[in-house]
C-alpha cells in the first residue's frame, strides 16, 4: 500500500476514533471517588526536607547520607500533586540529584499512579499503588525496564504522620527474589 494510502487510512481512523470518543457520554457523578480517596495526596502538599540514608545491596548496612528538600505543589482540584526533589552534594548546596514526579488518583483505572522521572536517567518509572487509612500508608509498586532486556520490580512504601513522612524504597533482586532496600527518606514539613 502506498504511504500516502497509508496516511489517509490512518488519519480516517483517528478522525473515526475521535468522533465516537466525542459521542460518549459524560462520565457518571455517581462513580465519583469518596472525597477520602484524595486526601493522601493532599498530605503530601507543601516543602519537606528530606535526610536521605542509602542502604548496600549486599549486606543491607546504611552505606551513606545526604540531605535535601522536596516542593510539592497541589493541583488546583486537588487530585494530583507535582513533586520537586533536589538532593545536595557533601557541601549541602550543590544539588547532586534531581527528581520530578507527579501523582494522583486516576479516574479511569481507578487507582493512585505516580510517574517519575530523575538525573540518574533512567527510563520513566510509572507506579501504581493503593491507600490504607487505618495505617495512613500508601503502597507502591512498578516495573522499570534495566536496559539490558529485564524488567526490574520496585516497591515503595510511604507512611505519613503529620508533620512528617517516610518512604522506603525497594527493589525485587531479579535471580533470587530477595527484597533489596535501596534508600530511606525522611521527610519534615518545613512550611
Amino acid at each position: 500500500m502506498p504511504s500516502a494510502v497509508r496516511f489517509a487510512a490512518l488519519w480516517l481512523l483517528t478522525c473515526a476514533g475521535a468522533c465516537l470518543a466525542a459521542d460518549a457520554a459524560p462520565p457518571d457523578a455517581s462513580t465519583a471517588p469518596p472525597a477520602a480517596t484524595y486526601s493522601p495526596i493532599a498530605m503530601e502538599a507543601g516543602v519537606w526536607d528530606v535526610m536521605v540514608t542509602f542502604f548496600d545491596a549486599a549486606t543491607g548496612a546504611p552505606s551513606g547520607n545526604a540531605r535535601g528538600r522536596q516542593v510539592n505543589t497541589l493541583l488546583k482540584n486537588g487530585h494530583w500533586v507535582v513533586n520537586d526533589l533536589s538532593v545536595y552534594g557533601a557541601d549541602g548546596k550543590t544539588v547532586e540529584f534531581q527528581g520530578h514526579g507527579s501523582w494522583g488518583w486516576d479516574p479511569v483505572g481507578r487507582h493512585y499512579v505516580d510517574t517519575w522521572v530523575d538525573t540518574n536517567d533512567g527510563p520513566p518509572r510509572i507506579d501504581h499503588g493503593f491507600w490504607v487509612a487505618e495505617q495512613k500508608t500508601m503502597y507502591w509498586t512498578a516495573q522499570q525496564p534495566d536496559g539490558d532486556g529485564h524488567m526490574v520490580t520496585y516497591r515503595m512504601t510511604e507512611t505519613f504522620a503529620t508533620s512528617a513522612r517516610t518512604l522506603e524504597f525497594f527493589q525485587t533482586a531479579l535471580q533470587s527474589g530477595r527484597q533489596v532496600k535501596l534508600a530511606e527518606m525522611k521527610f519534615t514539613r518545613r512550611d
